[in-house]
């Protein structure tokens, strides 16, 4: 498994990839933050996946958890329009 994160710049580099992969959200089941993780290599036909910051840190303790991922069209860095 690989982490992609940008620590320095609070993830701006991050936005080129997020797009290019098409990472519009934390994949974490129930949550609709905007990610600031990439995971990839996770497992056997699970393709890369977003985390928020929440969520990479409750993964990020000895032991680590368990996600339930959700795949869907939710964007959430889109704006909200007036």
């Amino acid at each position: 498994m690989k982490i992609i994160r940008d620590e320095e710049l609070f993830g701006l580099m991050m936005i080129p990839l997020f797009m290019d992969w098409r990472i519009r959200r934390c994949n974490a089941k129930g949550c609709t933050s905007k990610p600031n993780t990439i995971i990839t290599g996770a497992g056997e036909n699970i393709p890369a996946f977003g985390l928020c910051e929440l969520h990479f840190q409750e993964g990020n303790t000895e032991g680590g958890t368990k996600y339930s991922l959700v795949f869907d069209n939710f964007d959430a860095f889109k704006t909200e329009e007036e």
